[in-house]
This record gives structure tokens, C-alpha cells and sequence, in this order.
């Protein structure tokens, strides 16, 4: 990782965090995981009970350390009264802050490539290595059973009832399938000193949020860049791959067929050929183990790729080393 983002919790400054945060915006904007909606936050590096996230403007317009609000994991609310206006989903990154003590940094998107799986009621997948940390099970949160009494059913996360909701799909009472966790627990010593413990790491790295979007969670900002950025690779790919295999491949109808009712096919099945090829359990987890000791370089090019861009501005002063 670049020095001066978790999980080099030994190197990290609010000047360093600041910079990072604006860049990983642009790169999240450049990269259509964002567009004039959505956001990432990251943990405080001085006290994990405070996390950073931009105010109520576009994310590629951020650009200052006064567009970046501090709020409170507790209940989201930003430790300085004065602060600028904030967006309404920042409950999504405080709950999941709260049940999940190791996690530094969190996105939330509405990738156009991503939303299909979110209402089509088809599985979204690892397809590709380079989204092992996808799985084989990525749930679908739907917060209509969630919505607290006299609330607005506008599927936005907007209080902290919803929120806890969605935190707690990271970590079902039951989880099937491939565990995020098994991975998380074998990075370094994260936040406060303390080694991470696999009961309170997610079993997800992404939870997909029913008719609006998609949430990934991360030990670090570059982390969360990386997974938010090949969620919507692996969707497109698969995607791609269900349109070519039902234009490619016929389809096949199985049943009995009731001669005296005129030959019609009684309790039948339509089965289709050339099934695709997801990555298994073990595949995958293989797959992410090895993705992560080269997040650096993506990042790298990614940051130099909104760096040269006119569109995007950073202000915020580096930090030492």
C-alpha cells in the first residue's frame, strides 16, 4: 500500500488521509463507479471513533480539505456543528464502522454496470480473478421489511435503523459460501494495534442493495477503490457472458408430452446449455489472496490518471513521510 493509508496505520496523517480521500473520489468518478452520486469515507487514523467523508457535493468536484466532514460512528452526526451540509446516507458508512471495528474505509455506488443484479433476481458472481473477493454469494439487502415506522420508503439508507440493517448483511446469522473474512484475517495489524479478529471481520466484501446499488467495505482506501472498481468489472464481464452464452446456446425443453391433449408437453423444463464458468470457493479465495499484494499498482496509475485530468482539482497538502 502507499504510505499513508491504512493499513499502515503507523504512517497515517489527517493531511496524508485528506489527499488520499479527494484522489480516491476522482479516481471512483473517472472510473464510473461514481457519478454525481454516491461516496467514500475512511476511518479516522486519531480516533476510530470519527470517520471522514465528503460533504453534499459532486465527487468529482471535491477538492479542498474544507469539503471533507468528520462525523461521529456513533450516530453519524459530524463532530463539528458548524460543518457544511453532508450527504443523507452517511448512516450506511457509520453502521457499518460500528459493527465492523476493523473496517477503514467504505463505498457506496450506484454503478449503472451493477444495478441489474440488484433487481434481476440473477446472482452476481466472481467471474474474473481479479474480483475473487466477490465469491460465489453476494447478497442482495432489500430495505423495504427495514423501513422504521412513518419513514419515507424511498430505498435511500437514511437513518441509523436502516443502516444497522444493511451492516448486518456483511455478516448474515448464517453465511454460506465464500468468507471474506478467512482472507481479512490474515492482513497486518490494523487499526489501534490491535490484530483482527476474524468473528467481527465481514463475510462480505460487497452487499448489494435492492433496486439501488452497491456497497463494499475495506481495510483501507485503497482497498475499497480497488473492490469498488472491479465490482463493476465483474459485472460487466458477467453480463457480457449471459449475453453471449443465450445467443450462442439454444435452449432445451423437457417434459412428457400428453399425446390424447394434443401433444402438449406437460410439467415442463426449459433448460439451457453451456452453463457459465464462475470461479469456485477456493478459486476465488486463491484469487484475492494474491490480488491484494498488488492493489499499489492500479492505484498508482489511477492516481496519476486524475492528476493530469483538467476536471479534477486536489488542494489538500501531502503529508510528510
Amino acid at each position: 500500500m502507499s504510505a499513508g493509508y491504512f493499513p499502515k496505520r503507523e504512517k497515517v496523517g489527517l493531511e496524508d488521509l485528506f489527499k488520499g480521500l479527494v484522489t480516491a473520489s476522482h479516481i471512483l468518478h473517472r472510473e464510473d463507479v461514481l457519478d454525481a452520486y454516491g461516496h467514500i469515507s475512511v476511518r479516522s487514523p486519531d480516533n476510530p471513533a470519527t470517520f471522514w467523508m465528503p460533504c453534499n457535493i459532486s465527487p468529482a468536484l471535491i477538492s479542498t480539505p474544507e469539503d471533507l466532514i468528520e462525523y461521529n460512528v456513533e450516530d453519524a452526526t459530524p463532530v463539528e456543528k458548524s460543518s457544511k451540509s453532508g450527504y443523507l446516507e452517511r448512516h450506511i458508512h457509520s453502521e457499518i464502522y460500528k459493527r465492523f471495528p476493523a473496517i477503514n474505509s467504505v463505498v457506496h455506488s450506484h454503478c449503472s454496470d451493477v444495478l441489474p443484479y440488484c433487481v434481476s433476481g440473477v446472482p452476481l458472481k466472481a467471474t474474473i480473478h481479479m474480483a475473487g473477493f466477490l465469491g460465489n454469494n453476494v447478497p442482495v439487502w432489500d430495505a423495504a421489511s427495514h423501513y422504521p415506522s412513518g419513514s419515507k420508503h424511498d430505498l435511500l439508507v437514511r437513518d441509523s435503523t436502516l443502516g444497522a440493517s444493511l451492516s448486518a448483511a456483511f455478516k448474515p446469522a448464517t453465511s454460506a459460501g465464500f468468507l471474506y473474512s478467512k482472507v481479512r484475517s490474515a492482513l497486518p495489524t490494523q487499526i489501534a494495534g490491535n490484530p483482527p479478529d476474524p468473528s467481527r471481520e465481514p463475510d462480505h466484501a460487497v452487499v448489494l442493495l435492492q433496486g439501488h446499488g452497491f456497497v463494499t467495505v475495506a481495510h483501507g482506501i485503497e482497498e475499497a477503490v480497488y473492490q469498488a472498481i472491479y465490482t463493476r468489472e465483474a459485472a460487466k464481464a458477467q453480463t457480457a457472458a449471459l449475453t453471449i452464452r443465450n445467443a450462442h446456446f439454444g435452449h432445451i425443453v423437457e417434459g412428457k408430452i400428453d399425446v390424447e391433449g394434443g401433444g402438449k408437453i406437460k410439467s415442463a423444463k426449459v433448460k439451457a446449455e453451456g452453463d457459465l464458468k464462475y470461479l469456485k470457493e477456493g478459486e476465488a479465495h486463491d484469487a484475492w489472496e494474491s490480488m491484494q499484494e498488488t492493489v499499489a499498482r492500479p492505484w498508482a496509475l489511477w492516481c496519476r490518471q486524475v492528476e493530469v485530468s483538467p476536471l479534477y482539482k486536489n488542494e489538500c497538502p501531502g503529508g510528510e513521510d
